[in-house]
């Protein structure tokens, strides 16, 4: 096999070289060229030193940048992959413990060309990711994450030509990490107005994690992996696969896919969280609101609207009394706490009655009656800072990957400040009359 792969570069080499002799003939002779894409081809499939020796022995090419800076990169890349099969190859060592020490002193000792072969990020998350590119965020996340990284290798044990080697290996408190990043992707990913409406790429999540590393402190724990290891030609090869991986970053990978990691009382307090951060603005683009008293005044509906979003975003707090699971369903117990909208319309009923007794009432003709009971709620809820709570139930929902919360009309009308409440309020004031 590997003189089939040195003849194999040694010709491919060769044949780059020769083509790059002939289309510089065939240049000066004014001849049909051979095409730029099939010499390009030629050094990616192995001729890349052949085509890179030929542009300057033959002096072809020399001022075409793609040439100048394509095939060297080629080059670059391809040693690169060498060196990868080099190090790979090098895992085959005598005896099943060694070939582990090697791959655990390469996690020991991580670099920028090895990083990617201890975390696949693509297992790593649940949310799908826009690329899988990696960014000088990755590596660093990285590092840090395996930086208080040792091991100590257990036991040994060989049964003709497989074996298994167990150790035993000390770093951060992975499980923990793996909750403070499901927080934080869940705050980020349930944000109501998010900064950006891209999908997030393999780069974001990696920031998100090394933010994560940078702001937590982690206690140190120990765990065990396993290595199931064959006897290929008389050397030992680690068959690696997905539980190993697992292993080796301490059961993170595990951990953050746990669709039970976070509690669902958890993963509640972050939604509604987010519903705290809206100012009035944002109140009304989010509910849509629209003269929601439906005072069919033009100059003063948006400014009543306004006002009432005001008061909710003011007020707006919540509590979580308890929460039960019973399986995939868990339920809330929560209270809300918002503008007192009973409070609010009993002041602006108050307001409303004197002026329909006083005199004036009745001289005003249509327009004036609309301006001045306009005013009067206005009035009613920028004076008016009273608050209310009301307990509703809020159910959640396991889908075997996370959490999900379910906000119906019980609580919109709580949000709202109960509005259920305070329609009663107001016609019970209308009865009193």
């Amino acid at each position: 096999m590997k003189t089939i792969l040195i003849i194999y570069v040694i010709m491919s080499n060769v044949i780059g070289f020769l083509m790059m002799g002939i289309d510089k003939l065939k240049a000066k002779r004014r001849r049909y060229r051979i095409p730029e894409r099939t010499l390009f081809t030629t050094a990616i499939l192995g001729g890349s030193i052949g085509i890179l020796i030929g542009m300057y022995v033959f002096r072809h090419k020399t001022r075409h940048l793609s040439f100048v800076l394509g095939i060297p990169v080629i080059l670059v890349l391809q040693l690169l992959f060498i060196n990868f099969l080099f190090s790979w190859n090098q895992k085959r060592m005598g005896s099943p413990s060694q070939a582990v020490q090697y791959e655990l002193d390469l996690i020991r000792n991580l670099d920028d060309d090895t990083i990617q072969s201890f975390v696949s990020y693509e297992n790593l998350m649940n949310s799908q990711i826009d690329s899988g590119e990696f960014g000088p965020e990755t590596t660093e996340a990285v590092q840090l994450f395996f930086k208080n990284f040792k091991y100590n290798i257990h036991n040994e044990t060989i049964e003709n030509d497989t074996a298994t080697v167990s150790v035993n290996i000390t770093n951060i408190d992975a499980e923990a990490l793996a909750r403070d990043l499901c927080i934080s992707i869940l705050k980020d990913s349930v944000r109501i107005y998010p900064e950006s409406d891209t999908t997030p790429t393999t780069s974001d999540y990696y920031q998100l994690l090394l933010d994560t590393l940078k702001s937590h402190n982690y206690e140190k724990t120990v765990t065990t992996a396993y290595f199931h290891l064959q006897k290929e030609d008389g050397v030992w090869v680690i068959l690696a696969d997905d539980e190993l991986e697992d292993q080796l970053v301490s059961g993170f990978i595990s951990s953050i896919n746990n669709p039970w990691l976070l509690s669902p009382d958890t993963v509640l307090s972050i939604h509604l969280d987010a519903f705290k951060s809206l100012d009035a603005e944002k109140w009304m683009d989010f509910l849509e609101i629209e003269d929601v008293f439906a005072t069919y005044n033009t100059d003063y509906s948006t400014q009543i609207d306004l006002a009432y979003m005001t008061r909710i975003a003011d007020a707006f707090d919540y509590e979580i009394l308890r929460c039960q699971e019973n399986g995939n369903t868990a339920v809330a117990d929560v209270r809300i706490t918002s503008a007192d909208l009973g409070h609010i319309l009993s002041s602006y009923k108050k307001s409303l009655l004197e002026y329909a007794a006083s005199p004036v009432s009745i001289r005003d003709d249509e327009v004036t009656v609309s301006n001045k009971m306009s005013q009067m709620l206005l009035k009613a809820l920028e004076n008016d800072a009273s608050t209310a709570s009301t307990d509703i139930k809020l159910t959640l929902q396991n889908n075997g990957k996370s959490w999900n919360v379910t906000f119906g009309t019980e609580f919109t009308n709580a949000l709202m400040g109960d509005i259920a409440g305070a329609i009663d309020t107001f016609n019970e004031s209308d009865d009193a009359k």
